[in-house]
């Protein structure tokens, strides 16, 4: 980040997210973006939304440990392999598993009962993992990873805010998704449905969620659905996909309260799944 009153931070401010990826995509091999959400919008922080830019190939290509942007998500919460604590926030305290090459980070207010979207400058000293605004974020309803005890901790947490139902991140993949063997059933934080054309997998997420915060990885026999950095489901599928027939929405949930991540699986042969998804 640069100084707000600087002239490359004012070019900055002036880019929307497809130039920010179209940036990452001329320095990097990869195709794709890696979009971190680093808080989410609630009413605690003012609804501002807080995201991370990087090049999704970035330890593929072996790039150097960007220790600085580590440390701002362990400083709003979010779990990389420890709990941040006030001895651990000053640059060069990150743990490691974290970012690896260049990030951007922008910001946003994004209010959509007001109908407001616009961006906020983030400066250099928002990039301070003592600033407040990491400080908030890592409160319950502060749109970070407010940490939590046990071995769940930040990431665990951010999911139960996303979700608005405290489900953990792991989708009970062991249970299978099981129903009543025909047509509907749930797993642990999601609902499913099946026809014989798809299968529908629907999860409860923040009124604030928007698909850019929503990364899912079709695969014939596999899926992984990650919404602003947590992984909600990953494993192995009860049937074959068609990938060009599945997508998702984000839609009102059918229960008229709040938001749903509706996931749609084009199945490749008309037939009953015996189970949606199981561990790999």
């Amino acid at each position: 980040a640069a100084s707000s009153s600087s002239p490359y931070a004012s070019q900055m401010a002036a880019l929307d997210d497809d130039a920010l990826i179209s940036i990452m995509k001329t320095q990097h091999t990869s195709a794709t973006c890696e979009i971190t959400a680093i808080t989410v919008p609630t009413p605690m922080n003012n609804q501002r939304a807080v995201s991370m830019y990087t090049a999704d190939d970035a330890r593929t290509q072996e790039l150097p440990y960007n220790r600085r942007a580590t440390e701002l998500l362990v400083a709003c919460g979010h779990n990389i392999t420890s709990q941040p604590t006030p001895h651990t926030m000053s640059i060069g305290a990150a743990p490691p598993g974290g970012i690896c090459g260049d990030a951007f980070v922008g910001r946003c207010h994004d209010n959509e009962t007001a109908d407001i979207w616009e961006r906020v400058d983030f400066t250099v000293e928002d990039a301070n993992p003592r600033a407040e605004w990491c400080d908030i974020a890592r409160k319950q309803g502060g749109g970070g990873g407010a940490p939590g005890s046990g071995s769940g901790g930040g990431a665990r947490s951010l999911s139960g805010l996303m979700n608005q139902n405290n489900a953990a991140i792991s989708a009970g993949a062991a249970s299978g998704g099981v129903g009543n063997g025909l047509g509907d059933g749930s797993g642990d934080g999601y609902t499913w449905s099946q026809n014989e054309e798809e299968v529908e997998l629907r999860f409860p997420v923040s009124p604030g969620t928007k698909a850019k915060y929503v990364k899912v990885n079709f695969g014939r026999t596999k899926l992984k659905v990650v919404v602003a950095g947590q992984t909600l489901l990953s494993g192995c599928l009860g049937g074959t996909v068609e990938v060009d027939d599945s997508t998702f929405t984000i839609e009102d949930a059918s229960n008229g309260k709040g938001k749903e991540l509706c996931v749609t699986l084009g199945k490749k042969e008309g037939n009953t799944w015996p189970f949606v998804i199981r561990d790999e």
